[in-house]
């Protein structure tokens, strides 16, 4: 299905999903203490992160279910953006969105210009970029935590 008719249907879950996940970035920023320390600050941990992670399910499952898998995007652009900016929560979660975004509009300008006239998949694009990337991450935190 095409236009905009899919587009408007999912409109409301989104916002609804971002918005709260936006507005958890406090509660993921006391829980990067520990779950002790964010027990003692009063934060109720658990009822936390079952709100935390359901709601990510959630908008992660419209946003899948309206647009594919796109590879890579959502574990790149994450780090990239923590990198960046640093590991506070309500900046992390909303630069990761445009950074996503961004990211996706760039990969998709990429694939159509590549291989012209016909339109290489995106995900092979940000497959391409992202190996590597990922391969590195990994290796940074390997050398941080064993050697």
């Amino acid at each position: 299905m095409s236009g905009w008719k899919p587009v408007l249907a999912i409109i409301p879950y989104m916002i609804l999903g971002v918005s709260l996940l936006i507005l958890s970035g406090h509660i993921l920023n006391v829980m990067q203490f520990g779950d002790e320390q964010a027990n003692q600050l009063g934060l109720p941990v658990e009822k936390a992160k079952i709100f935390v992670i359901v709601t990510a399910s959630l908008t992660t499952a419209v946003a899948v279910a309206f647009s594919g898998v796109i590879g890579f995007v959502g574990l790149i652009v994450p780090h990239m953006v923590r990198i960046i900016w640093g590991a506070d929560y309500r900046r992390l979660i909303p630069l990761s969105i445009l950074g996503g975004a961004s990211t996706l509009l760039l990969a998709d300008v990429i694939a159509r210009i590549l291989m012209a006239p016909q339109t290489l998949p995106v995900g092979i694009v940000t497959a391409l970029v992202g190996t590597p990337f990922f391969l590195w991450i990994l290796r940074r935190a390997k050398s941080e935590v064993f050697w």
